[in-house]
């Protein structure tokens, strides 16, 4: 507003740009695909944070803040634009020499009046955090964080909050006591589009911690992590279903785009899978030499942070080899797959991966519940693990005194049966029937926790077709690349089966088993 012209402009914040706002933490970051207004939600961020400023003894609410992008193109084609147009410059004239900076001035209702200045800064490359150091600033909103170093995050988290400072109206005076601090609160904010899983948001957002931490300390990173980030993520506008893309009825900002859902889908045509990824259903960016397996999941839609439910039974697939693993998850009577849990080892006997990993975390996390099944990999019933033995058949203890060694029992409290199947196609489509179905009032058909790191990011490309060395059109391998990530993908597999079958199986040779025999027993009652 000047003088008596009062300018208004409508923001209606989208239900995670209201988390977004309301979370309390120092550091925010809002990771979306293209179009899905977190640039907004941070700009009208620092306008809000700027008009809850204290007063001064003035009567005056004076807070600065600095803009950040990696280059000055974007900056000022971007960056500023968006900015001009939701803090237009009828109460926010902006010089551009010889540095881009805003200034807000307007009165409000109560008889005070917002100052806020706006400085805006490029940092192509980390030495440019020198830019940060003279600052003192209230707060710093970085645009498109994935472009940017750790080194400015770092810089920028030293400079806030140094203003205002007492010698800028915050001192006792006639009429006014001076808050315990000037500056009512510091603050950062981030945006970005998707980046790879080796990017510090990444890290920070997924894994609670950046790379090199020491495993002794690494909970305290996370502890601390947790208690300054706060990381938010839209849903993807569209959801991809087979070779198709449907809209996505979750979907945020559609009515402020230009031809609404039509915005995303020319987006589409003539772009590479791993645009339309990042981009449009706004996963992170991880594939680099192959082709997804699962091109269905969306680690927005898909994942969460997830509780066993108490009344439901358990289940387990498990996959063997020295990478055992074991993929523990309950199916609801609206048939979502709902991962609980993961348990990977590496160089790991199955015997010693059952009794020191699988065992103890049963007994202290799902005592109490009724397990359905258990099933494995088919090939662990055929002697593979030495000395004759079979993989399954050291879970169910059919070796304790074979040719008279002294074994002593694992005592699992319930068999483990062969998978329905061992083909590669089936295995794969029986969890691509769940992630893309949807079930009740929306709800994915498929969800996995937030702490089943190697699933998600196998699902993000770490699990793929790697791609023939070929001339010609790209062609890729029939079968999934073993690595790191495929181990309990296929144990993922096997338990997707399981529920697929209902609970019992019909193997050749091998007899149906019933509830008992599969192990519909409470856990951890060893």
């Amino acid at each position: 507003m000047t003088g008596n012209n009062v300018v208004r402009l409508k923001y209606t914040a989208s239900p995670t740009a209201a988390q977004f706002h309301a979370s309390p933490k120092i550091v925010r970051g809002f990771r979306g695909p293209v179009g899905s207004g977190k640039t907004v939600a941070c700009i009208q961020e620092l306008h809000r944070l700027a008009k809850d400023q204290w007063p001064n003894s003035k009567g005056i609410r004076k807070t600065r803040w600095a803009i950040i992008r990696n280059t000055s193109l974007e900056l000022r084609s971007t960056t500023l634009n968006t900015f001009k147009q939701w803090i237009p410059e009828d109460i926010c004239p902006v010089t551009m020499s010889p540095m881009i900076i805003g200034y807000l001035a307007y009165n409000l209702p109560d008889g005070t009046r917002v100052e806020a200045e706006f400085i805006f800064l490029a940092l192509d490359v980390p030495k440019d955090t020198r830019k940060l150091l003279s600052l003192e600033v209230t707060g710093v909103f970085i645009n498109e964080a994935r472009e940017i170093a750790f080194a400015v995050l770092k810089a920028a988290r030293e400079r806030i909050g140094r203003y205002p400072s007492r010698v800028d109206g915050y001192e006792d005076a006639d009429g006014y006591t001076a808050p315990e601090e000037p500056c009512k609160r510091k603050s950062i904010v981030m945006d970005t589009n998707p980046c790879d899983d080796q990017h510090w948001w990444y890290q920070l957002a997924e894994e609670g911690c950046l790379e090199g931490v020491t495993e002794e300390n690494k909970d305290h990173a996370v502890e601390e992590t947790r208690r300054i980030f706060d990381f938010f993520a839209s849903p993807p506008p569209l959801i991809k279903q087979g070779d198709r893309y449907k809209p996505n009825p979750n979907a945020e900002n559609i009515a402020f785009l230009p031809g609404g859902y039509e915005y995303y889908f020319d987006m589409i045509a003539g772009n590479t899978d791993d645009h339309i990824n990042v981009m449009v259903l706004g996963n992170y960016g991880i594939i680099k030499d192959g082709k997804l397996v699962y091109p269905e999941y969306n680690d927005t839609v898909h994942s969460r942070e997830l509780q066993p439910i108490k009344a439901l039974p358990i289940a387990q697939g498990w996959g063997f080899g020295l990478t055992p693993s074991v993929i523990i998850g309950q199916l609801t009577s609206l048939g979502q797959l709902r991962i609980c849990d993961e348990l990977v080892a590496e160089n790991m006997s199955v015997r010693a991966f059952a009794r020191d990993v699988v065992k103890p975390h049963l007994s202290r996390k799902y005592k109490g519940f009724y397990l359905a099944f258990s099933v494995g990999d088919p090939a662990g019933d055929s002697r593979g693990e030495g000395e004759g033995k079979t993989a399954i058949g050291i879970l169910n203890d059919d070796y304790v005194d074979f040719e008279g060694d002294v074994i002593i029992p694992l005592n699992m409290g319930f068999r483990t049966v062969p998978a329905p199947s061992n083909d590669p196609t089936k295995r794969i489509e029986a969890v691509k029937s769940f992630l893309t179905k949807m079930v009740d009032a929306g709800e994915p058909g498929y969800l996995v926790d937030k702490q089943c790191k190697m699933l998600r990011k196998g699902k993000l490309g770490g699990y793929k077709y790697k791609k023939l060395q070929v001339s010609g059109p790209e062609r890729f391998h029939e079968k999934p690349d073993k690595n790191e990530y495929s181990h309990p993908s296929d144990a993922e597999q096997y338990l997707a089966l399981g529920f697929i079958a209902g609970y019992e199986f019909d193997i050749d040779d091998e007899p149906e088993y019933n509830d008992q025999e599969m192990g519909r027993s409470a856990v951890g009652g060893y």
